[in-house]
């Protein structure tokens, strides 16, 4: 079977659909789930939904860049989509992924 070739578009939303959307999603109900649920000021909760918006990222955006590249996607082009996309800031974010199969904290 041939494999689709994907446009910058259908990277990108894959990004956005399975890394971003699921943190912000995260990040608010862990924000809301604090401020009903405890006595925490509103910057506590606001650092605990980032630390754990963060967390998140590491684990999602690493399942995006390793379907990148089972899709034949190079680094570059996954940076050039990634970048403005809110994804990765730079090339050391997917090499981590790709080169030393490590989750990119940072």
């Amino acid at each position: 079977m041939e494999k689709k070739i994907l446009t910058d578009f259908d990277i990108l939303i894959k990004g956005q659909l399975t890394v971003n959307l699921p943190i912000i999603t995260i990040m608010i109900l862990v924000f809301g789930g604090l401020g009903e649920f405890t006595d925490f000021p509103f910057f506590r909760n606001i650092l605990i939904s980032f630390v754990i918006g963060w967390i998140s990222w590491g684990f999602l955006v690493k399942k995006w860049i390793e379907w990148a590249k089972k899709n034949d996607v190079s680094d570059e082009r996954l940076l050039k989509i990634g970048k403005p996309g809110l994804l990765v800031w730079s090339i050391h974010t997917i090499e981590t992924v790709t080169k030393h199969n490590k989750y990119p904290w940072i």
